[in-house]
């Protein structure tokens, strides 16, 4: 082993973005230290290809961080962030990126582009990955963690947790180590299923493939604690689309309740316009002007034509559960806040540290959850 005050021997747990960008920051500020990434899956950053179906969702030009979970927390490291520094930085590791309707992509509009990049990085600075490889447990001893895995073992001086939380498990982030944390005394705030879609208890078969650009709100025991504006899709047992999705986040961080969504199907017109609009007509003929011959019958079905501008301004429906984590892009939950300090490092142990989902840290979607971690690891030293 090397002297420590020469070099260290640093183990990043998890190959996500947050793993492999706060890899390429800790060898760039401390070249001599040994860098090595352990990734339970076959292959890194494997969660990037998915994001921003596919085509990589890196950032937001009108990114508001008040709009994360745990915003007093999250304050204290955004001080610093520019959106252009922030270009600029993906730019340094050859991530071209453009603007669509404020939302940052690679110009490629591929995922695989952004994945190749940070390995390109990651390779030329010397950092090592050992892949289908699982941590089974880690302990302090003769001044070092020793790390044992499935397949090896470790002695390093410092251990970074960025396994992801529970979302979408498929691409690696299932929730496993949240088990070996609790052994080691951590809180875990409940997981929760967030940016998913969601079952209703309106049947919505008929709706299926319907696309609407709506205002939408949200409301808990029948008090307004969300809205938003954004495309929904009916799906054939609930609803889906960016909006909704933001709008099960909302659900997850507010607990138990009953949750009614009010989609407001026509968002240009005031009731007013629509009342002129009705004129002389019958309800169905007016409806038909207006709605997808799908929503016509779904209104006729529930009767909603007898006040056709109140539903088409108020749309109801009652949630009934999320589609879970394997459909979800985000959790709400993860480790407690209160067992870190500002600096990401644990409170329980020296020289343990906690990076991206695997927190208990969330944000909506529209590249937000990107650019935090891109911000947070490429931040990050000791």
């Amino acid at each position: 082993m090397c002297d420590k005050m020469i070099s260290m021997n640093i183990l990043i747990v998890g190959a996500g973005p947050a793993g492999v960008v706060s890899a390429l920051a800790i060898k760039k500020n401390h070249p001599d230290y040994n860098v090595l990434v352990l990734e339970h899956l076959n292959e890194p950053l494997k969660k990037v290809l998915a994001t921003g179906n596919g085509k990589c969702n890196l950032g937001n030009a009108k990114l508001d961080w008040k709009r994360f979970s745990h915003y007093d927390f999250v304050s204290k490291h955004i001080s610093d962030y520019s959106f252009e520094g922030y270009r600029e930085y993906l730019n340094s590791l050859n991530i071209r990126t453009k603007l669509i309707d404020n939302l940052l992509y690679p110009i490629s509009e591929s995922a695989i582009t952004v994945r190749e990049a940070l390995l390109l990085e990651a390779e030329r600075l010397g950092i090592k990955f050992k892949l289908a490889e699982s941590i089974n447990s880690y302990e302090f001893k003769d001044n070092f963690y020793e790390v044992k895995t499935d397949k090896s073992s470790y002695k390093v001086d410092k251990i970074i947790f960025s396994t992801g939380s529970k979302s979408s498990p498929q691409l690696g982030s299932d929730g496993s180590i949240y088990s070996l944390l609790v052994k080691h005394g951590y809180k875990i705030t409940e997981l929760k299923p967030g940016l998913s879609p969601i079952h209703t208890i309106e049947k919505t078969r008929v709706l299926e493939g319907i696309r609407v650009k709506a205002n939408v709100v949200l409301l808990k025991n029948c008090k307004k604690i969300h809205k938003e504006s954004g495309e929904v899709l009916f799906k054939d047992s609930g609803l889906s689309g960016i909006v909704i999705f933001n709008m099960m986040t909302e659900i997850s961080r507010n607990g138990n309740g009953e949750y009614k969504i009010l989609i407001d199907l026509l968002p240009e017109f005031e009731v007013k316009d629509l009342e002129n609009l009705h004129k002389n007509q019958t309800n169905e003929e007016f409806l038909k002007g207006f709605v997808h011959p799908k929503m016509l019958k779904y209104f006729l079905e529930n009767h909603y034509e007898k006040e056709p501008i109140k539903y088409l301004k108020a749309l109801p429906f009652t949630y009934k559960s999320s589609y879970g984590f394997e459909f979800s892009h985000v959790t709400v939950g993860g480790v407690s806040l209160t067992e870190i300090k500002d600096n990401f490092e644990s409170r329980k142990e020296p020289g343990i540290y906690f990076l991206g989902e695997v927190l208990d840290i969330d944000g909506p979607c529209g590249g937000y959850n990107l650019a935090w971690i891109f911000h947070v690891a490429r931040n990050f030293n000791f």
